[in-house]
């Protein structure tokens, strides 16, 4: 996948002269929403037969892996918008509004075309001849029409370019705070973005953006992306799917990038 988030699917043709692309952009969490992230080995292991890592209270719990190096941690924002649940609802809930609407311009544009024959026929079998009354009735109520139809157009597509900026936006403020949490709790004062996106040898442009990444190495317990999706995941799990996370506070398995 190439750097850049998600689009909505906003950017299909509208059919007879519906034109409109919405460009992507990127509740903030209660407070006491995120549990507590453990930080290195807990206490109390049994003594003997037990699996390394393994705790109290079942062969599937398991001691967290180690969050962060020297208080350093890096997370791929793009890689959480294209993993969020909630996100991703909401997107095609966009989408499933921009499809109707582009449905009902569409509508208007075949009325449209439909007058302009007729308006063509009368030309063509000298029904009603220009400057006829008939003849301007009906090239004023195309005119009318195309008017209408190029209004709504441009109000609808300023419309959900504002709704598409206000959901990122929204998001981009719930996943900076549960990176923040994340951080406070397991000692991390500083937290760097990258892209961990493969990169496309015949894409020029990738190349580049490889070349000029600002983060050339980490050591992988620095990725703290997997710890902020699943946080951001766990108030919306999708039940049996990808993406269903254990009860809040268990000491599941690192979870890892998909």
């Amino acid at each position: 996948m190439k750097t850049t988030f998600r689009r909505v699917a906003v950017a299909t043709a509208f059919a007879a002269c519906a034109c409109f692309a919405l460009p992507s952009f990127g509740q903030q969490p209660a407070g006491g929403q995120f549990p507590p992230m453990t930080q290195g080995p807990a206490a109390g292991l049994p003594a003997g037969g037990a699996p390394a890592g393994a705790l109290p209270g079942g062969p599937n719990r398991m001691a967290p892996a180690q969050i962060g190096v020297n208080g350093i941690a890096v997370v791929d924002i793009a890689y959480i918008f294209k993993k969020h649940n909630r996100f991703d609802q909401e997107m095609k809930t966009l989408k499933q509004r921009v499809e109707a609407a582009e449905a009902d311009l569409k509508r208007m544009g075949e009325e449209i075309k439909k007058k302009q024959d007729q308006l063509k026929a009368y030309d063509q079998q000298k029904t009603f001849p220009p400057g006829s009354p008939e003849y301007k009735r009906l090239e004023e109520q195309i005119l009318k029409d195309t008017g209408e139809f190029n209004l709504k157009r441009s109000l609808q597509g300023k419309e959900f370019m504002e709704q598409e900026g206000k959901l990122y936006y929204k998001v981009s403020l719930e996943i900076d705070d549960a990176v923040k949490l994340i951080a406070t709790r397991n000692n991390i004062v500083l937290v760097l973005k990258f892209n961990g996106d493969d990169v496309d040898a015949n894409d020029r442009n990738d190349i580049l953006r490889n070349i000029n990444k600002p983060i050339v190495y980490f050591d992988k317990n620095m990725d703290v992306t997997p710890f902020v999706l699943q946080e951001l995941n766990r108030s919306a799990p999708v039940a049996g799917g990808a993406g269903a996370l254990p009860p809040s506070g268990s000491m599941a398995p690192q979870p890892q990038r998909r």
